[in-house]
């Protein structure tokens, strides 16, 4: 799981550094900044998958990438292509990883560890090209004592590195420049530490299964068709448009049909509809229709309310990523009634607990929070507590956006409520107030 996140020059963001939750919810005004944050993550994602190891930042714009970012003067804030551009990811690990390397004699040696956490930083730069300028890993594991690498640019042909097992007094041994972002120079492995990490590769594969758990879904899905043709295909991802969602649904209502059973019973339990189904139209062409019952009548998916069709492939998602996915989501709650926004609330409770989701959602609905804050009050489920959930209010400010943490008690009571946080609610209702009794004085005084 991810525990933290920052960001130094990204966008909005001149620094940015936030404590991650099993939920973490992230609000505020428009072009605030929030975007920013999940498009970091997608920006390693797509980076660490590009068919180009060696490109050190991969800024999207083909049909595979997730986020398209311009150019290195786009994304760096205040489009000055002389700052330098940085990302600090940390997370937990329980796995246990077998690491390699070459002892003087020529002999490998093979060691096993138990990893416990990874911290990650890289630092860009763009002279006629992006260069990696800082590369640094740390590393704690349940055999041995925190290690940590740091690959630093000393001048366009020269990088030095030093580790927890160097002596910072003496000379940092030169190495190559980093091949990728996230890998460290193959001469690391040829000098390990006393512990004896094969850290160049052990540690370019952690992140990797680290970004690879991430999946994304974008706020806007396609409009339901009346019906769909299957080709026979068995998605391994759903893709951040939602549109191959109910390829996915297909496919598990012609085999063991738990994907369907699970988003039916996401999709009832939110009280959108009655019940919901998969249906052959023609088996021999591949047809099938999407259908939703309510209030006893049976019909096609694009003839019920817009809300559910664009609900339908965050419930998919919730229900068929791998345990421990990260899921990343842009206003899950668009088009969804206030009642079904809070019911979103408790089923991103019920997958964070039973599916070992983490959820870093983008949102603007007060009805999500409001329910939250319900259940850590009732503590109920037991799992709704301000330690599995926080929230964050991004606003613009000069020189770049701030970040403040919405501090949440254990009776669900928000202690340091933002300024605006949820719109200027009180604010309207005081005014709307103040103009009725006015405007009645007025009515009085006129007869």
């Amino acid at each position: 799981m991810l525990r933290r996140i920052g960001l130094t020059n990204f966008k909005c963001w001149k620094e940015l550094d936030i404590e991650l939750a099993p939920i973490t919810l992230l609000f505020g005004a428009n072009s605030a900044g929030k975007s920013a944050i999940l498009q970091s993550l997608l920006m390693l994602k797509q980076t660490a998958q590009g068919f180009d190891p060696g490109q050190h930042i991969n800024f999207g714009g083909g049909p595979r990438d997730y986020v398209d970012l311009g150019s290195y003067r786009d994304l760096v804030s205040g489009h000055d292509s002389l700052d330098k551009l940085g990302v600090r990811l940390a997370w937990d690990t329980s796995r246990s990883a077998l690491s390699t390397y070459t002892k003087a004699d020529g002999q490998l040696e093979h060691t096993r560890y138990q990893l416990t956490a990874i911290e990650f930083e890289v630092v860009w730069g763009l002279d006629t090209a992006v260069f990696v300028d800082q590369l640094r890993y740390d590393v704690k594991s349940v055999d041995s004592a925190p290690e940590w690498f740091d690959v630093r640019r000393e001048s366009a042909d020269k990088y030095h590195w030093t580790s927890s097992s160097t002596d910072l007094n003496e000379d940092r041994p030169s190495v190559s420049s980093p091949s990728s972002c996230y890998i460290l120079p193959w001469e690391i492995t040829s000098r390990p530490p006393s512990a004896g990490w094969d850290s160049s590769s052990l540690l370019a594969n952690e992140f990797v299964r680290l970004v690879d758990c991430i999946e994304y879904l974008g706020p806007l899905g396609s409009r339901p068709q009346r019906l769909h043709l299957w080709t026979g295909t068995n998605p391994d991802t759903i893709e951040p448009d939602g549109a191959n969602a109910i390829e996915a649904l297909i496919a598990s209502s012609r085999s063991d049909e738990v994907l369907v059973n699970r988003v039916a019973s996401g999709i009832t339990g939110m009280e959108l509809v009655d019940a919901f189904g998969i249906r052959t139209v023609n088996e021999s062409r591949g047809l099938y229709e999407v259908t939703a019952t309510i209030g006893g009548v049976e019909s096609a998916l694009s003839d019920v309310g817009f809300g559910v069709s664009q609900i339908l492939p965050v419930i998919t998602m919730l229900m068929f990523v791998p345990s421990g996915s990260i899921i990343l989501l842009e206003q899950p709650e668009l088009h969804l009634h206030p009642n079904a926004q809070a019911a979103l609330a408790d089923l991103l409770l019920e997958v964070a607990e039973t599916r070992n989701l983490q959820l870093i959602v983008e949102s603007h609905s007060e009805h999500i929070v409001r329910r939250l804050q319900r259940r850590i009050a009732e503590a109920s489920p037991a799992f709704a507590k301000p330690e599995n959930i926080k929230m964050y209010f991004c606003e613009p400010a000069k020189g770049g956006s701030i970040v403040s943490e919405v501090e949440l008690d254990r009776f669900g009571q928000i202690a340091n409520w933002p300024e605006n946080f949820l719109g200027d609610i009180g604010g309207e209702l005081h005014t709307m107030a103040k103009a009725a009794i006015q405007r009645r004085r007025k009515e009085l005084v006129n007869g």
